[in-house]
């Protein structure tokens, strides 16, 4: 044990559980943590960012880019409240997200007496968009905390937690024992319920995988690609498991992106129902990708999910198996290999007809959107990094970006909360030093974050961020020329000159116009350690982009 401050328990807690890096905006509630941070500036890196949303978003990218909580620090009420959007897309995107904040002295907790930044029950107000929050009381209860918190990011589905620490806590010393990290095996599936699995997806003639994040969150590549071969399956992949699988695979078809959208009737849909059976893995079937859109699935359905609420939530499951999808999959290909399934190259056939079935159709309905996506595929390397805001790009690029590898493409497809794109990129860059990161945005989207120019700046971070500026919301300008007979009202813009604003923080900037500007554009900035903002001009929108 020694003697420490909160704020240096926080630290060294957090340290003892591998972590050093986190995000976060200063704040003199907390700082008792930053003065802590000063002595193991060697060793802990802290990336300021200028809005606390933005340092939470930037802490997802960060998890989601490695596959690591991603930890941001803010500060009672105000702070901490500048967070639940960016919170909510963590949870609903299930990323591990750990935010550790504070509050008022542990005696004024809910007083209501008029204390600087005072909350009202400010652990309720994260209930809603977090898996779990805690509240220490004392000193030693921080690093318990702290490492029940790692605990729970390793053994149950991924998502946001929120720990919020008394300031007279922080800011007073105790004796404190750091409690260090643990490891945890992975949850295995019931054998019998496993046995029931192979013996449905053997049995069927026609079989399909639909995979979900949840493959990506337990890095199961290796088993999903082992299962699918074995079955001679069909892949296809949801918004948040769009590169579990690589995209190139003779067994991929595509995402389940969408119903009727605004590119095409999604073939994927049309193909689902005919299958004898589909095995689920790590994905909690969304309403609006499934049930919104009419989607239909065979009765013989079996479902792998760490989170057993998701079993047979949305759509009934004949064996619903409880566990975690590297492990499960790994028994499930001990229980194929007795059966020595054989279907031929059928079924690889049919995933090459839906391929072209799925780009065919996006193609006759969005053929600028195609045009600008199959030209950044040839500009970035395969293993480069995608970031993606709520733009009508980014949406066009779930159905016609190919993908290849985990944690390659990151998007904000839980509450699809525009905004997310630019911090996010940050944070997936400091972790993935060792990539390009590509950002895709809008340039209303873009504003919403544009404070961290200065972040970029400030750290080096080096991302190329696409803004595709059509000097409007496009999604909603669109819907209204569509649904509501052309009455424009709020979607136009009046943007910055994004080059020199972006050049004031002494970073570089160009626009293009022209597809095969940008195409030479993107291709010479992935290949340099630099921020570079690269403006696509879109007088027509991507329609007329050529």
């Amino acid at each position: 044990m020694a003697d420490m401050t909160g704020g240096k328990a926080v630290i060294e807690s957090l340290m003892a559980q591998g972590v050093d890096t986190a995000f976060g905006v200063i704040s003199i509630h907390m700082m008792a943590v930053y003065d802590a941070l000063y002595d193991v500036q060697d060793r802990f890196r802290f990336i300021s960012a200028r809005h606390e949303q933005a340092a939470v978003y930037e802490a997802d990218g960060y998890a989601r880019a490695t596959g690591k909580p991603g930890i941001c620090f803010t500060s009672t009420g105000p702070g901490a409240a500048n967070t639940l959007g960016a919170m909510g897309e963590a949870w609903s995107a299930s990323s591990p997200v750990l935010q550790v904040t504070s509050n008022i002295a542990l005696d004024m907790i809910n007083q209501g007496k008029g204390v600087l930044h005072e909350p009202f029950n400010q652990q309720q107000m994260f209930e809603s968009v977090t898996r779990w929050t805690a509240q220490p009381h004392t000193h030693q209860e921080i690093s318990q905390t702290m490492l029940d918190a790692f605990t729970r990011f390793k053994t149950e589905r991924p998502g946001p937690i929120e720990i919020e620490v008394p300031t007279d806590i922080l800011h007073s010393s105790a004796d404190v024992e750091v409690l260090g990290s643990r490891s945890h095996p992975r949850m295995a599936g019931d054998p019998g319920k496993v046995e029931q699995a192979a013996e449905l997806l053997a049995a069927g003639k026609r079989v399909a995988i639909w995979v979900g994040g949840g493959v990506i969150s337990s890095s199961a590549m290796a088993e999903l690609k082992t299962v699918a071969e074995q079955l001679s399956a069909v892949v296809v992949t949801t918004y948040g498991g769009k590169g579990a699988f690589p995209a190139d695979h003779t067994l991929f078809a595509g995402v389940t992106w969408g119903g009727r959208a605004p590119y095409g009737l999604n073939p994927i849909h049309a193909y689902l129902p005919t299958c004898d059976a589909v095995l689920m893995v790590g994905s909690r079937m969304p309403h609006h990708m499934t049930k919104q859109v009419g989607l239909e699935l065979p009765e013989n359905l079996a479902q792998i999910d760490l989170d057993a609420e998701e079993l047979g939530k949305n759509y009934p499951a004949k064996v619903g198996i409880h566990g975690d999808a590297k492990a499960v999959l790994e028994q499930l290909k001990e229980a194929l290999a007795a059966k020595n399934v054989d279907r031929g190259d059928a079924q690889a056939q049919e995933a090459a007809g839906l391929r072209q079935q799925v780009q065919d159709t996006f193609a006759a309905n969005e053929p600028g959107h195609q045009r600008a996506l199959e030209a950044l595929r040839r500009a970035i390397p395969r293993e480069a990094i995608v970031v993606c805001d709520a733009t009508l790009a980014a949406y066009s690029a779930v159905q016609a970006f190919p993908v290849y590898e985990p944690r390659t493409y990151i998007g904000p497809h839980g509450w699809a909360d525009i905004g997310f794109g630019f911090p996010a990129a940050l944070g997936a860059a400091v972790g993935r030093p060792d990539v390009p990161v590509v950002l895709m945005s809008g340039d209303g989207g873009f504003q919403l974050n544009l404070q961290e120019l200065g972040t970029a700046a400030q750290y080096n971070i080096p991302i190329v961020a696409i803004i595709w500026n059509n000097n409007a919301w496009g999604v909603l300008k669109g819907t209204q020329k569509t649904a509501f007979d052309n009455r424009l009202i709020a979607s136009d813009l009046v943007n910055p000159d994004f080059v020199r604003l972006t050049e004031s923080y002494g970073l570089r900037a160009t626009r293009v116009a022209t597809l095969a500007e940008f195409e030479k554009t993107v291709a010479a900035a992935v290949t340099k350690k630099e921020f570079h903002l690269i403006e696509v001009s879109l007088p027509n929108e991507l329609a007329g982009f050529q």
